[in-house]
């Protein structure tokens, strides 16, 4: 245990040394120190306002994550079954969603439904999509179709073999995609809320710039950080080791 922590450990107190070290030498208010980030933050979550941003941004961010996740997933599913949703996402849905901006989505939406809840939820929702439809997709070309061949000798029914058979090979695809997907998330949801919206984490982030308190900026992206690393490390780790790992194929050894 001691082992495992030792390099993580090592390597956060470099960069937290190497930070104070650059800060020292620069010597300049746009640069805060560690010390004074970290007051900073503490300052932040010292505001019960502050936490009602910090809960606004955090059900942004589910939201458009289910969103985006459900009508993926729909469609990852869909391209196995129907030839015409197959090339439609193919063709058009996935490779527009991806080549398309995250800014020009937000400044769509702001037009479409003003600065409201609607704008950084869909926001993320469009980002969120192609990753669900992708792992899906690859996940439904991994399939070991022998055994839904072999299900469907017992049962024509094909929302039973969806549900017993099929998704339970996709577990995996599905996690690995709502992981990537809420990580993503929460970066996008910064930038769909300077634009799109007057409350939540990046809303107060642009107001922190707008007014030059630099620090209240570094203190808003050590939230954000602190956030992604404690569902990164912490919620999806557990979920992983707990949930997931036994729907993954094991190796066969030779």
């Amino acid at each position: 245990m001691v082992k495992r922590l030792y390099l993580p450990v090592g390597a956060t107190l470099f960069f937290w040394a190497a930070w104070w070290l650059i800060a020292a030498i620069y010597d300049s208010v746009l640069l805060p120190g560690p010390i004074d980030t970290f007051y900073s933050f503490i300052t932040l979550i010292s505001s019960s306002t502050n936490w009602e941003h910090i809960g606004i941004t955090a059900y942004r961010v589910v939201a458009g994550t289910m969103l985006g996740s459900t009508v993926g997933a729909i469609l990852g599913i869909a391209t196995r079954y129907n030839k015409l949703v197959r090339a439609t996402v193919a063709t058009v849905i996935y490779p527009l969603l991806q080549a398309v901006p995250t800014i020009s989505w937000a400044l769509i939406f702001v037009l479409w439904f003003g600065l409201s809840d609607i704008t950084p939820i869909l926001t993320v929702a469009v980002v969120v999509a192609p990753f669900f439809i992708i792992n899906i997709w690859e996940g439904m070309k991994e399939l070991d179709n022998n055994l839904v061949e072999m299900a469907s000798i017992y049962t024509r029914n094909k929302k039973r073999i969806l549900f017993k058979i099929i998704m339970p090979m996709l577990y995996p695809y599905l996690f690995a995609a709502t992981k990537s997907s809420f990580m993503i998330a929460w970066k996008i949801i910064v930038l769909a809320e300077i634009f799109g919206a007057t409350s939540g984490m990046g809303y107060m982030l642009s107001i922190a710039f707008e007014s030059y308190r630099i620090n209240q900026v570094f203190g808003w992206t050590l939230a954000f950080s602190i956030i992604l690393l404690f569902f990164d490390h912490i919620i999806f780790n557990y979920l992983d080791r707990k949930y997931v790992r036994k729907w993954k194929p094991k190796e066969i050894k030779s």
